[in-house]
């Protein structure tokens, strides 16, 4: 009976498509390394191309499939993006002119490169994202909407996750 339920189980698991994250069977063994530039960001917050740049550093850093390289002409792919908008509006008022709550969109476009050929192995121009966060009324710090860096910083985070995983789930 349990040889039986082993078998369910096992058939089961590897039946579903799972599979442990890592290196695709069918990503190239020539590529080794990954340079991620700072991102092109021609909006008005002018550190969220580096904040997303260094988000998905961490995250190839942590799948460990590809070194990073500090150089363009070392790497064997280049992933560079664009930040297209950043947004941030108003979602609940207690009163007129009080905001109690607002949400930060993000629009950009990513993809990867083979360096050699210039060959675009994974393109998404429709890349989008929203945070909403409170509005700290008494603000106690020099930073005009605190609650502004941290939504930017959890949607950098979700945005490298969702990248990294559509290009791994594209081969």
């Amino acid at each position: 009976m349990r040889w039986f339920l082993l078998f369910i189980i096992l058939g089961s698991l590897l039946s579903c498509g799972y599979q442990l994250e890592g290196r695709p069977p069918q990503f190239s063994p020539a590529w080794k390394s990954i340079y991620v530039p700072v991102w092109k960001n021609p909006t008005a917050d002018i550190q969220f191309g580096e904040i997303m740049s260094e988000a998905l550093r961490e995250r190839i850093e942590l799948a460990g499939d590809l070194r990073l390289v500090n150089d363009a002409e070392e790497a064997d792919l280049i992933l560079e993006g664009e930040l297209l908008s950043v947004w941030v509006g108003g979602l609940s008022y207690n009163v007129y002119t009080q905001t109690l709550e607002r949400r930060v969109s993000v629009r950009a476009k990513a993809r990867l490169v083979e360096r050699k050929t210039g060959r675009v192995i994974w393109q998404n121009d429709h890349i989008y994202r929203y945070e909403d966060y409170p509005v700290v009324q008494e603000v106690k710090t020099e930073e005009v909407d605190p609650g502004r860096e941290v939504a930017l910083e959890k949607i950098s985070k979700d945005l490298a996750e969702i990248i990294y995983h559509q290009i791994i789930s594209s081969f």
